[in-house]
């Protein structure tokens, strides 16, 4: 850590050293304002990344909805920041359905969420069939939203 500056002018008569002395008080005035309006411009662009991260996923989950899964997804760290820490996956065979915390997962976070499909497995499928079947990417959640419920089966009704 450095130490203080000290500032020693040259020997000035009684008005340079007001004079000095009050363009040193400008200087810190201006210092403490820019200092302020950095503050606030720099909290201002983490909102507008954080927003512009929230429009990738939701993007992306649009992308996914319609089936255009070559469109680029966010990193793991983008879908954290833009409020979207859950990836939603299910498996077609067993229709099991699992939301997966990206804050907890141990990936990188510059990698892309839709390269997480290839480090999943469906729990229940390895449990019961032996077999490691991948589920598939459903979509990002923020952490408001419940988890998913299982799908109901349909009752015959009785004519």
């Amino acid at each position: 850590m450095s130490a203080a500056r000290i500032i020693k002018p040259p020997p000035m008569s009684g008005g340079d050293r007001k004079y000095y002395a009050r363009e040193i008080h400008k200087a810190e005035v201006t210092f403490a304002n820019l200092l302020q309006q950095a503050a606030i411009a720099h909290a201002a662009a983490d909102d507008a990344r954080a927003k512009a991260y929230a429009f990738d996923c939701a993007v992306w989950n649009t992308a996914l909805f319609i089936g255009e899964l070559d469109y680029a997804s966010p990193t793991i760290a983008a879908a954290i920041k833009g409020g979207f820490p859950l990836l939603e996956v299910r498996c077609e065979h067993c229709k099991h359905t699992e939301m997966i915390d990206l804050a907890s997962v141990v990936q990188p976070r510059d990698r892309q969420v839709a390269l997480m499909r290839s480090y999943l497995y469906c729990g229940p499928c390895q449990r019961t069939l032996g077999k490691k079947r991948r589920p598939d990417l459903i979509g990002l959640r923020p952490i408001g939203d419940r988890q998913p419920a299982a799908p109901s089966r349909r009752t015959k009704k009785a004519s």
